[in-house]
């Protein structure tokens, strides 16, 4: 009987730590509340770059800052992270990654409202894929 119960004890272990995420950037429940920020923080950026017309030569984070300045908020979720900006005939993709810059983690075009790459569990680097050009006409 004892011997049952150190079998069933290891079994649920196992089953326990197996729902632990492997992933240094937290689990997937966190991601897709950094995803669902990011649709915010990116709509915002889209909205800076279309109508505000800011400067060619603003840096990734003065642009983040020119569009969250009515909401500075919009940028705490992303504390300890990367992020990039691409603009492209007046719309925005910003790009999410790890703290040291090498992975990428979200990716989203600020012209539609759903989410559109989620980079985290596959070994993407901190580059680009989406086109705003392609994406938003």
């Amino acid at each position: 009987m004892v011997q049952l119960i150190k079998v069933l004890f290891a079994i649920a272990a196992s089953s326990l730590t197996g729902c632990v995420s492997a992933s240094p950037f937290g689990d997937a429940e966190n991601m897709y509340i950094k995803a669902s920020a990011l649709t915010k923080l990116s709509a915002a950026v889209e909205a800076t770059v279309r109508y505000e017309s800011p400067p060619e030569d603003l840096s990734d984070k003065e642009l983040l800052h020119l569009a969250t300045k009515h909401d500075p908020s919009l940028l705490s979720p992303f504390e300890g992270y990367t992020l990039k900006v691409n603009r492209a005939n007046r719309h925005a993709v910003v790009l999410v990654c790890s703290e040291d810059g090498v992975r990428g983690l979200l990716e989203d075009v600020g012209c539609s409202s759903e989410m559109d790459k989620y980079l985290w569990e596959t070994k993407n680097p901190c580059t680009f894929s989406i086109s705003a050009s392609e994406m938003c006409n």
